[in-house]
């Protein structure tokens, strides 16, 4: 049982939000058809969407409505590496009109109880991670959970004012957090590419290894 701090509820994700199943590829339909993109796992990733192959379907009309993507549900996927199972992220409306395939759960949080964003960070959370993690169906390369462990999903819930300051909160120190690994990733990729170069000159004679610098090598040897 989770520890929650005194005014918080443990509730089911189930009782605050609807959790809406996705398309199911390769039904053979009848009649008139409509074209409209729709969501895979793929596209999914782990705390961003990529969206640049974006995959299209022909179904009847009456189908869609069942399977379509409004803004604010969280996206969480159903299979593929243990630690991804049930990644959450939200849908602002990116594409309009779109679907998504039965790997991916639209969970359709009820605004008076449940912050869309909130849920999000949630199923970031160690606490997340640890909670797909213990009741995911493991093969020998992937993992898998269903509508069930999703709706059981345990929610330590605040009320609506604090789930939106934890959001502003998160979202400013996150911001913080992404700039400097982006800025150490630049510096790790330059020293990288230098390391690369100065190896190609010395290789190639461009670079010549002086008696200082084999002075230095014995002296730090």
């Amino acid at each position: 049982m989770a520890q929650v701090p005194s005014g918080w509820k443990l509730v089911c994700l189930k009782r605050i939000a609807a959790i809406q199943g996705g398309l199911t590829l390769g039904k053979q339909y009848e009649g008139p058809l409509i074209e409209r993109p729709y969501l895979r796992v793929g596209n999914v990733q782990d705390g961003y969407l990529d969206l640049n192959d974006v995959s299209v379907i022909e179904l009847p009309a009456s189908v869609t409505s069942g399977v379509e993507l409004r803004a604010g549900d969280v996206l969480m996927t159903e299979g593929g590496d243990l630690d991804k199972l049930g990644r959450g992220h939200v849908w602002n409306g990116e594409i309009p009109g779109c679907l998504h395939q039965n790997h991916i759960f639209a969970v359709r949080c009820f605004p008076h109880k449940l912050k869309p964003m909130f849920l999000a960070y949630l199923t970031a959370s160690g606490y997340g991670r640890d909670y797909f993690e213990a009741t995911g169906k493991k093969t020998t390369n992937l993992a898998s959970t269903n509508a069930t462990k999703v709706g059981e999903f345990p929610i330590p819930l605040p009320c609506l004012a604090e789930q939106e300051a934890i959001c502003s909160y998160l979202k400013k120190n996150l911001g913080e957090v992404k700039r400097i690994v982006t800025g150490i990733e630049t510096q790790i990729a330059t020293l990288t590419a230098y390391r690369k170069s100065l190896i190609h000159e010395c290789f190639t004679g461009q670079r010549r290894i002086t008696d200082a610098d084999l002075n230095r090598v014995q002296a730090h040897g």
